[in-house]
């Protein structure tokens, strides 16, 4: 982890104008990734770098003009913030890959980044219920396999997936596209205090920045880049979801898109995305499947020593159910729990693979569940 000292000079180089991830990472080439050195140059030194302008030259040079540095901190320390460099160990690793990473990120909450898997659910604001049940519900089985899930407190399927993730007990992350004390949209001002108590705020931008048109394309990279998969649940086809799905494709994100009605508009960009390639997503299952080659060796497995009080902690009582079903019985095939429990078909795969992969059951070669034992 990077000192106070050099934190704090990351922190200066991310609010200044004219600097911005290619300008830094030109500056991070030729000074060998001393920051300390950077602040060190004098202005000739900083203008001759390649692809550095005169202006960010000026603007380094005379920094202390632009950014006052110890109002930040004390701002931070009132927020209970930090600001997370690329050299912290909680900088999401993934987005740490992207050729445009930001500089670093103010963080609010206690979520270690550095071992989540990170899913991203986005689409419209204005959701039908339809799209609101499905990204609480996906949000909800996600957080439950130790996914988290990421999005961008919007209203609508943003929120819809925050609150599915937090339902769940699980870990969830909003990454905002104004400063992290400022609360966008206001409306959502209860769950950006539960998410900020049980999950993690994200934000780019220096302390007290409003939301603007520019800052949303900016914060959607974001999202993007510090998820392995993306699933958008009702878009239009100019909607912000879709910048934030292409963001994905660039970056080799996995993008699924939920199909909707083919007269409803906010089904249009879902549309585009699946016929640009995009996984079709119809039910948890495609997503699982997705996932199953990426986390199947990550996700939040069980061990012998604490089996059997993660099953008494089941909190879906359908799970509990085949569970209970199974330690009685031994064994029993997918036909068998499905009579005995009155499970509908589609429901109880969904729920046998969720908890296959969290390992509660697994199934043998003959396609009989049993209880795992370790």
């Amino acid at each position: 982890m990077d000192t106070e000292k050099e934190c704090a000079m990351w922190m200066v180089l991310n609010a200044l104008p004219e600097i911005g991830p290619a300008t830094f990472r030109r500056l991070k080439e030729r000074f060998d990734g001393k920051i300390r050195d950077v602040f060190s140059a004098s202005f000739e030194e900083l203008a001759v770098v390649g692809g550095v302008s005169n202006a960010a030259a000026k603007s380094i040079a005379n920094w202390r003009n632009h950014f006052n540095l110890d109002q930040e901190q004390r701002q931070l320390a009132v927020a209970h913030a930090q600001f997370l460099s690329q050299k912290n160990k909680n900088y999401p690793p993934l987005l740490r890959e992207i050729y445009d990473a930001p500089i670093g990120l103010y963080a609010k909450g206690e979520l270690d980044l550095s071992r989540n898997h990170c899913v991203a659910i986005v689409g419209t604001r204005k959701a039908t219920l339809y799209g609101l049940k499905l990204a609480r519900d996906f949000a909800r089985e996600l957080a439950s396999i130790g996914c988290t899930v990421v999005s961008g407190m919007a209203l609508g399927i943003d929120s819809a997936a925050h609150e599915g993730a937090l339902a769940a007990e699980g870990r969830t992350v909003v990454v905002l596209g104004s400063g992290i004390d400022v609360i966008y949209p206001r409306e959502n001002k209860k769950l950006y205090t539960q998410i900020a108590e049980r999950g993690m705020i994200l934000s780019e931008f220096r302390m007290g920045r409003k939301a603007d048109r520019i800052t949303f394309p900016i914060r959607n990279r974001i999202i993007a880049g510090m998820c392995s998969h993306l699933i958008v649940i009702e878009s239009d086809a100019g909607g912000g979801s879709m910048i934030t799905a292409n963001m994905a494709n660039e970056y080799g994100r996995v993008v699924m898109a939920v199909p909707g009605r083919v007269d409803q508009q906010s089904s249009r960009g879902c549309h585009a995305l699946i016929r640009q390639g995009a996984t079709l997503v119809s039910s948890m299952d495609d997503i699982l499947e997705e996932l199953r080659g990426s986390y199947q060796q990550n996700l939040n497995f069980d061990t012998p020593k604490t089996f059997g009080l993660q099953c008494e902690a089941l909190a879906d009582p359908v799970e509990r159910c085949i569970i209970d079903f199974l330690k009685s019985n031994g064994e029993a095939s997918l036909d068998e729990i499905s009579d005995a429990l009155a499970i509908p078909m589609h429901h109880l795969v969904s729920r046998l693979q969720l908890l296959e992969l969290r390992r509660f059951l697994q199934c043998d070669r003959n396609g009989r569940y049993v209880c795992y034992e370790g």
